[in-house]
């Protein structure tokens, strides 16, 4: 009847109606004060939790769904020596008669979505793990489904409750993927210490040693063999033998015992199939039968014999977890925040946990002291490393994109596996660092290629910057940090994942423009020097992890001088020069050549080039002058001049990355296409300068060395560049003085500053330039 909602109201007009709800509330108020109780902590418990269970049968709907929640909270309150008593209590005298209530349209009730929370409660309170197993295989006995509240308490419990709900889903639920993972390594045994749960019998003639294996549900019986026991009454075999003799109409109940292994292979004495592979486990007392009333593993084949459309459609059973997208959006959402929780607790090796634990020690400490002997267990740094592996199975096993799966989903799912690889970049020594590194190279790398191939777009983005908002979990994401911050440790992320050849150069050049445009947009000019590690660990020609030469490595910067408008020209030189400021090598012979394409574009216009490129490319090759490097770019198909400068964040629709002030843009506007091209002449001078500089180029060394011919061919072309140095362009060269030093100044001073006003014409210089090639210098 009390599993029965429907007939609650002929349930409550069967008792006397003695205020059951306002003893409830009572019960509530005596727990949240039960921290004050300075001694008799521990029969206070006692009598709380026999209240509660006898008290079950007279409360109403409301108060029943809450029950649960009720009697697991007080094991954050309680002292340890009772947390096996509170799991009895929820075990056999609670749950069994709340979380199985379902209504005729077979809406869970509200103690059904509280499961999560009384995992959770026991999961970070209790440190013994025998009352996480005892728990949990009672909720397998009585509801469908508890790997949804599992991946509930791992995406959004504490980290204690994470971690043993995250080893206890792979101890229990059958393996996804055989090849995954070596199961051998995690079945180890949770339940040694496991207490049975004895006769409840005061007579009983093995008082205190015979285990519990039948139920009698009838109350009179309850009452009438163990008074001081709510019901219903749990008996040992030679008990319910005895009671039986005296009470021949009664019906007793099979208690299904604890799992004594997880078996990998099916358990089933009859089996004939070829592949034992356990695939689904039983919990129902009809197939736990067969098995000493243990639950059972079936295989494919004896799965789908004992439960089919004729037989075992009550039967609760727990199969192995479906495909993400195959899940319901609830449990799919769940799913996302396990993987992304998991990869999150791994920690950065400069984490200072002994802070951490010596406040939570102060705590327990605290709590000892009121009687509440609780014991805080913390996660080491290794342990909290490992623990991402259990993230990283579930991502690989269980969250393989497809084209229906939401950007977000894969976005937030790319960004935590981006900033694990960087947690993990410098990793422990021994086993942790064997372990995850054999975990990238056998199975996320290929994860990884293969979504970078169906998922180019999304995957792209989760590199950039300014990623989509849905992507900024993780890192430097979960905190306030500057905007200096956040693309500094973006930067490395990018640099943790180059070892792996998931950095292709078509991803390279498509996602350094958008960063060099950062860093040239978002960083102060005093702050610039925080980025000059991470820039050289990229950028450097020699040491650099990219599998590139340096061609290949500033492709993305000479693709830009190539039949492009000078105003992406000046936007690639802005970068070139923050590199030069950094004091970063950039090769002489690239710079040369991609500012020789510049200028060329310059003097003779983007048109023309293209129609140079298709002449070229009709008339065939002939002839053997040039370098091999001009021949290699001729051969090249013609580029469309549709380069446009980059955007930080072509989309719009995200925020900004830090709410500090945004610097103001060094860029000035510019209105004709001559000071573009003016500007982007003297940003390449600059540049040039001082490389060679930071280069060490010997100074004095005469007009014959390679670098004073690049050079030199370099001005001549900036000089005979349309619109270059020529035009009606006029400049005035004014002195200002200020207001008081003109009124102190004697009128000799202000004659003299009339007579130094002039203006300075730069049209049409009649100075004679050389166009032609180099001559010999005469002796």
């Amino acid at each position: 009847m009390i599993k029965d909602p429907s007939l609650d109201q002929i349930r409550m007009s069967s008792y006397p109606n003695l205020e059951y709800q306002n003893l409830y509330n009572a019960l509530t108020m005596l727990l949240d004060v039960a921290s004050n109780i300075q001694s008799g902590l521990q029969l206070f418990g006692k009598a709380f939790l026999q209240c509660l269970g006898c008290i079950l049968p007279f409360l109403d709907r409301d108060l029943i769904d809450n029950l649960p929640y009720l009697t697991a909270s007080s094991i954050s309150v309680l002292p340890s020596s009772l947390h096996q008593d509170i799991i009895n209590y929820l075990c056999y005298y609670i749950l069994p008669f709340t979380i199985t209530r379902q209504s005729d349209d077979d809406q869970e009730c509200h103690a059904c979505q509280s499961v999560s929370a009384v995992i959770m409660l026991v999961f970070q309170y209790s440190t013994n793990p025998a009352h996480h197993c005892q728990l949990l295989e009672c909720l397998m006995r009585l509801k469908h489904n508890v790997a949804k509240d599992l991946l509930c308490v791992i995406g959004y419990g504490t980290a204690m409750s994470r971690a043993s709900a995250a080893k206890l889903l792979f101890y229990y639920w059958p393996a996804f993927d055989p090849n995954l993972f070596d199961r051998k390594g995690l079945l180890c045994k949770f339940t040694n210490d496991l207490v049975p749960f004895i006769c409840q019998r005061e007579s009983c003639p093995n008082a205190g040693n015979a285990e519990a294996v039948k139920v009698c549900y009838d109350h009179c019986i309850s009452i009438l063999y163990a008074s001081d026991a709510p019901p219903p009454l749990y008996l040992c075999i030679e008990c319910a033998n005895e009671i039986h003799r005296d009470h021949r109409n009664l019906t007793f109940g099979d208690i299904l015992h604890p799992m004594q292994q997880v078996s990998m292979v099916c358990e089933n004495k009859n089996c004939r199939s070829h592949e034992k592979s356990a695939v689904s486990i039983c919990f129902s007392n009809e197939c736990a039968s067969y098995n000493g009333n243990h639950p059972i593993r079936y295989c494919l084949q004896c799965h789908g014999n004992r439960h089919n459309s004729r037989r075992g459609i009550d039967h609760i059973v727990h199969r192995s977890l479906p495909p993400m997208m195959m899940m319901d959006a609830e449990m799919q959402t769940y799913l996302v925040e396990s993987v992304i929780s998991l990869l999150r607790e791994a920690k950065p090796l400069n984490v200072d946990f002994r802070k951490d634990s010596a406040n939570l020690e102060s705590k327990a400490n605290a709590s000892g002291a009121n009687g509440g002997e609780q014991q805080v267990d913390i996660l080491t740094l290794e342990e909290r490393q490992l623990l991402g592996r259990y993230g990283i199975w579930l991502l690989v096993g269980r969250c393989t994109p497809t084209v229906d799966t939401p950007v977000e989903i894969l976005g937030r799912l790319l960004s935590m596996l981006f900033h694990w690889f960087h947690v993990t970049a410098y990793s422990y020594d021994g086993q942790t660092e064997s372990t995850l590194e054999k975990l990238k190279q056998d199975h996320i790398c290929s994860w990884l290629k293969e979504v970078r191939i169906s998922h180019y777009k999304e995957f792209i983005d989760c590199l950039l910057p300014h990623p989509p908002e849905y992507s900024r979990v993780g890192g430097h994401w979960d905190s306030l940090a500057s905007r200096t911050s956040h693309l500094k440790e973006g930067l490395q992320r990018l640099i943790c994942l180059i070892p792996y050849e998931i950095i292709t150069q078509e991803i390279w050049d498509t996602v350094m423009p958008h960063w060099m445009e950062a860093i040239t947009n978002d960083v102060p000019e005093k702050e610039l020097i925080e980025l000059k590690i991470v820039l050289n660990k990229i950028l450097d020609a020699e040491m650099s992890p990219l599998g590139f030469d340096a061609r290949a490595m500033y492709n993305f910067v000479a693709i830009r001088f190539e039949k492009t408008t000078a105003k992406v020209q000046q936007q690639a030189l802005y970068w070139l020069q923050n590199l030069t400021k950094l004091e970063i090598v950039i090769p002489l012979p690239q710079l040369f050549a991609m500012f020789g394409d510049g200028v060329r574009i310059m003097k003779h216009g983007v048109q023309a080039e293209i129609n140079k490129s298709k002449d070229t490319s009709r008339g065939g090759s002939s002839g053997g002058s040039g370098t091999k490097f001009t021949k290699d770019r001729d051969l090249q198909p013609p580029r469309r001049s549709s380069i446009s400068p980059v955007v930080e964040d072509e989309s719009g629709n995200t925020s900004a990355i830090s709410d500090d002030e945004v610097p103001i843009s060094k860029c000035m506007e510019f209105s004709t296409d001559a000071e573009h091209n003016l500007t982007c002449c003297v940003l390449m001078l600059d540049i040039l300068l001082r490389q060679m500089e930071l280069q060490e180029i010997e100074m004095h060394s005469g007009i014959y060395t390679t670098v004073a011919e690049n050079v030199c061919r370099l001005l001549k072309c900036m000089v005979t560049a349309a619109n270059v140095g020529m035009g009606n362009h006029s400049c005035r060269l004014m002195i200002v003085i200020d207001d008081e030093k003109i009124r102190k100044s004697p009128p000799e001073l202000e004659k003299e500053v009339k007579s130094n006003e002039r203006d300075i014409s730069l049209s049409m210089a009649p100075l004679h330039i050389p166009l032609g090639p180099l001559g010999e210098i005469p002796m």
